[in-house]
């Protein structure tokens, strides 16, 4: 599974280049035009990537648990806790070291590409924030009731989506912040569970 995972990694960060370097821009303006219709869908489902959702029910549920003396599911809202609140603070860290323009920046003044140790809003666009929650979360979910794994993964894959349909994050952001979220959840899931996954 660790070697299958690794090509997984590769084979994403290599699709992230390609895309930063041909298709980021067209997809950019492409979702500019989208109708109203989709555009709300998709505003609605982006809002499913905010942190908030995960960390404030996993943090009172851990407590709960602890309190009713259940370890497993103490053990269980603990470890989605720490997947999405560890991942965040990575994405922040990211977002100021690599400090790309959104794609508004590179519609309205034609600035693409990375600014470098800065931030703000306009300039954290790689990696995706709610990319990485979304896939944190939902690969931890995945991982912790393995039957609906693939309802899970797809939910996260489609919040990441979003971030590109509501025109705020490039296809690459998503990609790479997915990623991250995905290992993210692996390599806690182990330190958590001490197994492979």
């Amino acid at each position: 599974m660790d070697r299958y995972i690794k090509r997984v990694s590769f084979m994403v960060t290599i699709l992230a280049i390609i895309s930063y370097i041909y298709f980021d821009r067209a997809i950019a303006l492409y979702s500019v035009n989208e109708p109203k219709v989709i555009k709300d869908i998709f505003s609605f489902i982006t809002n499913f990537g905010l942190s908030q959702y995960y960390l404030i029910p996993s943090l009172l549920l851990f407590f709960i648990s602890l309190i009713y003396c259940n370890k497993k599911f103490a053990n269980a809202f603990l470890y989605i806790f720490t997947t999405v609140a560890l991942s965040g603070i990575l994405s922040i860290i990211l977002k100021v070291i690599f400090a790309r323009y959104r794609p508004p920046k590179f519609i309205n003044d034609h600035l693409y590409g990375f600014n470098w140790f800065d931030f703000g809003y306009i300039v954290n666009s790689f990696p995706s924030g709610h990319s990485i929650t979304a896939l944190s979360a939902y690969t931890a979910f995945a991982l912790l009731i393995p039957r609906l794994k693939w309802l899970f993964l797809s939910l996260g894959v489609l919040i990441a989506i979003s971030r590109v349909m509501v025109g705020v994050h490039y296809f690459s952001d998503i990609l790479i912040g997915s990623l991250i979220g995905f290992l993210s959840s692996i390599y806690l899931y182990k330190k958590f569970y001490g197994s492979r996954v």
